[in-house]
């Protein structure tokens, strides 16, 4: 599993700040796509009296109270899964790696049925703190695992893989033999859908989140030199122990969050991190803004796009990302093995 380490080259500050203007232009188009779209139509023109104050009740309920809570939470659990893919890609040194490697979204996955199973009553007021739990123990389960006198990233890798197919094929065991009504909100989960999210779900996720990047954010020079190996970064002054621990449990901690509120939307954390890299560079402090932004306009944008496609009926942002990621995935496979063959 373990690939060549991701390419470490950096851009001038100039190219930066317009890379990143223009993604915040980007992903204020695909909110504005995101609060028009759907089974009611809302024209550009409604849209800005309503946000005025100008237009009828029905447009400010649509508005205000659905699409706009469940845009912002696409957009913040977007940025939070492409952090969290960026901050492990950097652990592992393996450009492949997603919050998936950790286990996280099995765990998450198989916690949530647990529960609808246990407590069938309480399951989908339980159900987020069930993933939440799920998500923490899986990826704590694959750190302490891996963590044998110093963690490997190789190890962690191949136990995190070998850890999320048993939590894979336990879930697949329990949907083929459980059936019920209670079963419904938590198969809709697990295609990644924002259905029914609205400001109760966005208030309870918003401010632990927007931490947790923050803390991203400020582990950008030691994620830099946890880059160069743990050799190399203990060389220059680096607690390996600490900080790399630190670093794995913000990005367990933001995706199992994010899965929590949302349901598994895959491919985010490994697309978005690739694409700001090649955007501006490798350095961690422009790579993580550009790569929270880049997740959060894959996510509001895939939950708009499954909402405009086929109205009144709606695709999950899940399904629509892994539309985009599966292919995304082959180029990038192909793309390291024409990297390997051309510096071996």
């Amino acid at each position: 599993m373990r690939a060549d380490p991701l390419p470490y080259h950096r851009f001038g500050s100039r190219r930066t700040s317009c890379t990143l203007i223009l993604l915040s232009l980007v992903l204020t188009a695909a909110v504005l796509f995101g609060l028009t779209s759907g089974a009611v139509p809302i024209p550009a023109s409604v849209l800005w009296n309503t946000l005025l104050g100008f237009d009828g009740p029905r447009q400010d309920f649509i508005l205000l109270n659905l699409r706009l809570p469940r845009t912002l939470l696409a957009a913040l659990t977007g940025a939070s899964l492409a952090v969290s893919g960026a901050v492990i890609q950097s652990l592992l040194r393996n450009p492949l790696a997603s919050p998936k490697i950790a286990g996280i979204n099995s765990g998450a996955a198989f916690a949530v049925l647990s529960c609808t199973l246990i407590l069938p009553a309480h399951a989908s007021g339980l159900a987020p703190y069930a993933a939440a739990a799920g998500g923490l123990a899986a990826g704590g389960l694959v750190w302490i695992m891996a963590s044998r006198g110093q963690v490997d990233a190789a190890r962690l890798t191949l136990i995190g893989v070998a850890t999320g197919f048993a939590l894979d094929a336990a879930v697949e065991f329990l949907l083929v033999t459980q059936t019920g009504p209670e079963f419904s909100a938590p198969m809709i989960w697990l295609t990644g859908s924002l259905w029914g999210r609205g400001w109760t779900h966005l208030a309870g996720v918003a401010p632990v989140l927007s931490v947790l990047i923050l803390l991203a954010f400020l582990l950008s020079f030691r994620l830099d030199l946890q880059y160069l190996g743990p050799a190399r970064a203990a060389a220059l002054g680096a607690r390996n122990r600490l900080e790399r621990g630190a670093a794995f449990l913000v990005a367990v901690l933001l995706a199992a969050i994010s899965v929590s509120v949302v349901g598994v939307i895959g491919f985010v954390g490994l697309m978005a991190p690739h694409i700001a890299m090649r955007l501006v560079g490798g350095r961690h402090w422009p790579l993580l803004p550009a790569a929270a932004l880049t997740g959060a306009i894959f996510c509001a944008g895939a939950d708009a796009a499954g909402r405009a496609i086929a109205p009144p009926a709606e695709i999950s942002a899940g399904i629509v990302t892994a539309l985009l990621g599966a292919p995304f995935f082959i180029w990038l496979l192909i793309s390291e093995n024409r990297s390997q063959r051309g510096t071996g």
